[in-house]
């Protein structure tokens, strides 16, 4: 069984700038492309997009702006050709199906490349975690709309640079996929703790659970796909450069050089959600414990536990993927009630009344990325901007930089910095 990795604060840092490093690549193309101009985009006007990651999270985005009227999707950008083989055959049928006909779409090996298309008016980022800011950055420079993945940023430090890149365009949309923030009844259960009816809140637990112990993991495949797979260039930013391995590529979340695990991957939807109703301050300290108890080859935990303290209260959170018991949900504990939230589903609570909830909101969540694409033609802010897309990740990284240090860190407001 792996033991913990420790982690000294000159590694972390070291980390951050070597990954801000290898996008040297994305910097040479902000320099030629000197702040590209952004088309201004009527109402009826066509929105083409670019891919930058054709995985199964992406293959999912893309199909989702798809099902948006006049929009189409001209160029694809992987590491891998199978995953662009597996995304063109999706999206060109969905095109057809909506009556874009000869719509060819473009491959590329070079998100820079990606990038120099000037018929492009924004991209999809859902690259693995490290491979984030490389392209974020770039796509910036490169005049483009922007739909990121959660988690935003591979680190906290990363995630500051792409907020203070972003802040300089504010003629670009950004959203963020953490598209709960589309849900239109945490918006009703928030003005329902705003009245006061439920007190203040003083505890927040929010848990997702998943078991796979009794079958194959779901990211993973155990046969190599033909075609080109680019290891070399999938690992590019990162310090430690491992051989091949079939496993660590399709299971690149639960390995500290690619992503942080449950607490980034899953975590971040929860705390987001959490961090919604009470306001979006970051908390001022984190513990996190843990390990690797089931799934061997992992990195990250399988069994984590954190607790964030905020001042005003705190909030636990709780993942296992060996039981999936509690599923996914968050509880806000008010002096005078409760929001529990059970999937995507909110039911409130009246304390010392367990017979019924006082109210509930099932699901009604609007489509987030069909949001970020109406602010584009609008110049609305979406739902989920950059700003607060850190602010909802930075609770995970401090907890994350918690259990790899195997000791309670600090949120420094004044320096903005985690202090370990």
């Amino acid at each position: 069984m792996p033991t913990r990795p420790s982690l000294s604060r000159r590694e972390f840092l070291a980390s951050s700038t070597r990954t801000a490093a290898a996008v040297g690549l994305g910097a040479t193309l902000a320099g030629q492309t000197a702040k590209a101009a952004t088309r201004r985009i009527g109402a009826n006007d066509r929105i083409t997009l670019g891919l930058i990651g054709c995985g199964s999270r992406g293959t999912w985005i893309s199909h989702s702006a798809l099902t948006a009227d006049n929009v189409v999707c001209t160029a694809l950008c992987d590491v891998g050709d199978f995953r662009m083989d597996e995304t063109t055959a999706k999206i060109t049928k969905q095109m057809e199906d909506k009556g874009h006909q000869n719509i060819k779409i473009d491959r590329y090996e070079d998100y820079r490349r990606l990038l120099e298309r000037k018929d492009l008016d924004a991209v999809m980022i859902a690259t693995p975690d490290h491979w984030h800011f490389a392209p974020f950055m770039a796509a910036l420079e490169a005049g483009k709309h922007i739909y990121i993945e959660k988690p935003m940023s591979y680190s906290y430090l990363l995630g500051m640079e792409m907020v203070a890149a972003a802040q300089k365009h504010p003629e670009l949309t950004i959203q963020i996929g953490t598209q709960r923030r589309s849900g239109r009844q945490y918006a009703k259960a928030k003005e329902f703790l705003d009245s006061g009816k439920l007190g203040k809140v003083k505890l927040i637990h929010a848990h997702d659970t998943r078991n796979w112990f009794f079958g194959d993991d779901p990211f993973f495949r155990k046969e190599k796909p033909a075609g080109r797979l680019d290891w070399d260039l999938f690992e590019q930013p990162c310090k430690n450069k491992h051989p091949f391995d079939l496993y660590r590529y399709f299971t690149w979340r639960w390995y500290w050089d690619y992503a942080g695990g449950l607490v980034t991957d899953v975590g971040v939807h929860v705390i987001d959600i959490a961090q919604y109703f009470m306001g979006d301050a970051p908390p001022k300290s984190a513990v996190c414990n843990g390990g690797v108890y089931t799934y061997d080859k992992w990195e990250t935990p399988d069994t984590v536990q954190a607790v964030l303290d905020y001042g005003t209260h705190a909030l636990s959170f709780t993942s296992n993927f060996t039981n999936e018991r509690m599923r996914d949900g968050l509880s806000l504990y008010g002096t005078h009630g409760t929001i529990e939230i059970l999937g995507n589903d909110v039911f409130i609570w009246e304390e010392g009344k367990r017979d019924k909830p006082v109210a509930q909101f099932p699901a009604e969540d609007d489509n987030h990325q069909h949001n970020w694409l109406a602010c584009i033609r609008s110049g609305a802010k979406p739902n989920a901007p950059i700003e607060l897309g850190h602010s909802s990740l930075l609770p995970s990284h401090m907890a994350n930089l918690a259990y790899r240090h195997g000791k309670k860190v600090t949120w420094d407001a004044q320096a903005r910095k985690v202090v370990m």
